[in-house]
């Protein structure tokens, strides 16, 4: 300390130059952590809305009516068995009108049966031009289906070239959930129906294939585009699956100018928070992945951190200035030396009271019952707080509401042999799970007696014996003076070092039960 104020007072300019510095310093480093802890907040709550908007699009689609309606027509319709049995004449006027039905009514593009063999036996197309005849085993929709599973497939129409959203579900021979699966009923609707749900999610919303491929959201421009480094490896299996159409047939992929892992980003100048969802579509390539990015930019105005770069700034300055100042006079050497010593007064008396509650500790360790255990406990409080009176109550069983005496100092006869948690304050510090102190006035009734005379305690400190979440009981104790927080702080951790100890014995006597037959 004696050299920072000779430094200070012989080179001035030097301690000031110092001291703009650190501001400066301080300025730029709040400004950046303020930013960090808006933008952590940010990436928080848009997460959140990933989450709950990939839940929507579950709702609306995998979860929606179109799947509830097709599936219904797979298990109960039976006209709808015999055609993708091959059964009735391909796209007859009944089924045909069926199909319609359904596709008007969710304002489905088309709505097909096929057969078991993966060929389309009977369809509806809006354009009436119906797509009967179509091989599409190698579609994945359709095999889920042949598996029993109702699964939605985002892809590329091989009749209409345009992006679609199939809704697959099996047509089953039986109406049992169990029986043999003998074709498949599908629904394709425009994916604009996707689009639409991200259309307002997020400055950019994006929904990516389980190949990473972004298939939909409110970027057009981006469709196409591949999320990570596009191997050959990779482009030949996207290629193979014929899900994108002619996307990847003539040419390499854009590849998006950001990593979708999640976190903070920063790409055309800007920083974005960037959160992800898992869109779970039964795509038998695994989830889809709903990407939403928020332009911190329009968040987070820089406006903002500049304030608060200049607010610590000042704040730095004043700081600075009270330092220097205090640095120059005898006033702070003296405070210096004056808080010195009375952090060694406290590091002494602090290693005083770990001293005691080590003894304590040890001495608890030497009981051999309970009730021995709670004098013991009763008679330290008295030696180390100078407790002059004193109870101890604890549980039968964890299940018990009702608390017996275990111990006492200094009571008289009057004391009652259980407590219920509740009752009276020291039940209510019991059922409460924490610490209590009462001072006591002129007014209040609690009373030391002696053959000398008697004398009001001056405060009544109170604590439950808790072991984990588990209430053992409760100690209390009464003392002339009242209580300084270092001596409320022992007598709480006194009574964590009974419970501990009281656990314990109890499991060295078999259970809680047996607290009782010891006391007695």
């Amino acid at each position: 300390m004696v050299r920072i104020t000779n430094f200070v007072i012989e080179k001035p300019r030097l301690a000031w130059g110092l001291a703009l510095l650190v501001m400066l310093s301080g300025s730029i480093l709040a400004a950046v952590m303020a930013r960090d802890l808006r933008e952590a907040d940010r990436l928080s709550r848009i997460q959140i809305e990933a989450q709950r908007h990939g839940i929507e699009i579950m709702s609306q689609t995998l979860n929606g009516n179109v799947m509830g309606s097709l599936s219904l027509l797979g298990v109960i319709d039976e006209e709808i068995k015999q055609d993708a049995q091959g059964k009735l004449a391909p796209n007859g006027p009944r089924i045909s009108a069926i199909l319609e039905s359904l596709a008007r009514a969710y304002d489905a593009d088309g709505v097909f049966v096929i057969g078991k063999n993966g060929i389309l036996t009977s369809s509806w197309d809006i354009s009436g031009k119906p797509s009967t005849g179509l091989d599409v085993r190698f579609r994945p929709y359709f095999q889920m289906a042949m598996q029993g599973r109702e699964n939605v497939y985002a892809a590329v129409s091989m009749a209409r070239g345009d992006r679609a959203l199939y809704f697959s579900t099996p047509v089953l021979a039986r109406t049992a959930r169990s029986s043999e699966v003998i074709g498949a009923v599908v629904a394709r609707s425009s994916l604009d129906r996707v689009d639409s749900l991200l259309r307002d999610k997020a400055d950019i919303t994006l929904l990516l294939s389980p190949q990473g491929v972004m298939f939909a959201g409110n970027r057009p421009d981006w469709i196409g585009f591949l999320a990570g480094a596009p191997t050959p490896e990779r482009l030949k299996s996207i290629r193979d699956l014929k899900q994108f159409g002619a996307m990847f047939e003539k040419r390499e992929p854009s590849i998006l100018p950001f990593a979708i892992e999640g976190g903070i980003q920063v790409f055309d100048g800007r920083r974005y928070a960037l959160a992800s969802a898992k869109v779970q579509w039964n795509d038998p390539f695994g989830d889809w992945t709903l990407v939403l990015l928020e332009d911190l930019s329009r968040t987070i105005p820089a406006t903002d951190q500049v304030w608060v770069g200049l607010a610590v700034a000042a704040i730095l300055l004043l700081i600075g200035l009270l330092v220097l100042n205090l640095l120059r006079g005898q006033h702070a050497q003296a405070l210096a030396a004056t808080r010195i010593a009375d952090y060694a007064a406290a590091q002494a008396a602090a290693a005083e009271r770990k001293t005691q509650r080590a003894e304590a500790a040890l001495r608890f360790q030497r009981a051999k019952s309970p009730k021995e255990l709670g004098e013991r406990f009763l008679a330290e409080a008295h030696r180390i707080l100078g407790a002059l009176q004193g109870m101890i109550y604890v549980r039968d069983s964890g299940e018990d509401s009702t608390m017996d005496l275990l111990a006492s100092y200094a009571g008289g006869a009057d004391i009652p042999p259980t407590l219920a948690f509740g009752e009276g304050m020291m039940g209510q510090c019991a059922q409460d799970r924490r610490p209590r102190l009462l001072e006591i006035t002129d007014d209040r009734a609690w009373t030391i007696r002696s053959g000398l005379g008697d004398a009001r305690p001056a405060a009544v400190m109170m604590a439950p014996l808790l072991l984990d979440d588990t209430v053992l009981g409760v100690v209390e104790i009464a003392v002339l003076d009242k209580p300084a927080p270092h001596a409320r702080e022992q007598f709480t951790e006194l009574a964590v070092l009974l419970a501990l100890n009281l656990e314990i014995l109890c499991r060295r006597h078999g259970t809680m039960a047996d607290t009782a037959e010891a006391m007695s």
